[in-house]
């Protein structure tokens, strides 16, 4: 049964003329280079990450221990041989704690041959992770990039990479967009996702425009018809506010 994965980048909008800091020539001379994929480039605007989010939140229950993948980026003209880079933890930036919420894994790792991009993989622990939506909270891990015999570092915002892990759901970022949705909740989120898959996406299309439109009158039916509560605060949702339940 494959894994559902719940892994987004935490992005931020800065125009590709950001600043000559950020550019390399090309094609790249000399050693190659090694980054973390860090930026897309989308209507001539760069979309930047300077973390990416690992969350339980949406896998079943029996999940425990799973893997978050952070992609890496090879910056030249590749090799038909196994290459070496190395990644360090930056401690006095991290909370996460091995063998508590991550696996240790080795500083030296493996770039395969034939290649452009690959993929540093992390183990992650669920039990420890905070679950709480009403006090979110993250543990950190800190990695950077050092030089290594076969890779110089490439653009500077690409030599570090904050993995944020959690065991929570947090508002997606085309909630507000969508429209017709009220304030988020995740258990509203997991309903979505009941009636439509698409909803488990980052890029989810669904909005007022489409057949968004219909998704949120049902949320709005379901949650008239079918009590549902914040377990933490025992409030009953509805679309648009939530109630407190006499006793």
């Amino acid at each position: 049964m494959s894994k559902l994965i719940y892994l987004f980048a935490v992005v931020y909008i800065v125009f590709s003329f950001v600043g000559c800091d950020q550019d390399i020539d090309f094609p790249y001379e000399g050693k190659d280079r090694i980054q973390f994929k860090h930026f897309s480039t989308v209507n001539n605007k760069r979309l930047y990450a300077d973390s990416v989010v690992f969350s339980f939140g949406l896998l079943n229950d029996t999940v425990r221990v799973d893997t978050a993948k952070i992609v890496m980026q090879y910056l030249g003209k590749g090799s038909e041989t196994e290459r070496t880079y190395n990644v360090m933890i930056v401690l006095d930036s991290t909370t996460a704690k091995e063998g508590i919420h991550y696996a240790a894994f080795p500083q030296e790792q493996k770039f395969r041959p034939g290649k452009l991009t690959d993929t540093l993989r992390v183990v992650v622990y669920r039990d420890s992770l905070n679950k709480s939506f009403a006090n979110p909270t993250n543990e950190c891990l800190y990695l950077r990039l050092q030089e290594s015999e076969d890779f110089d570092l490439g653009l500077r915002g690409g030599i570090s990479m904050r993995l944020l892990l959690n065991d929570y759901l947090s508002q997606p970022s085309w909630w507000n967009s969508h429209g017709g949705l009220g304030y988020f909740h995740p258990k509203k989120w997991r309903i979505l996702i009941s009636f439509n898959e698409d909803y488990k996406k980052s890029d989810c299309s669904f909005d007022q425009n489409n057949e968004g439109r219909t998704y949120a009158r049902g949320l709005d039916n379901y949650l008239r018809n079918v009590p549902t509560y914040d377990d933490e605060t025992g409030m009953r949702l509805y679309l648009t506010y939530m109630q407190e339940v006499e006793k």
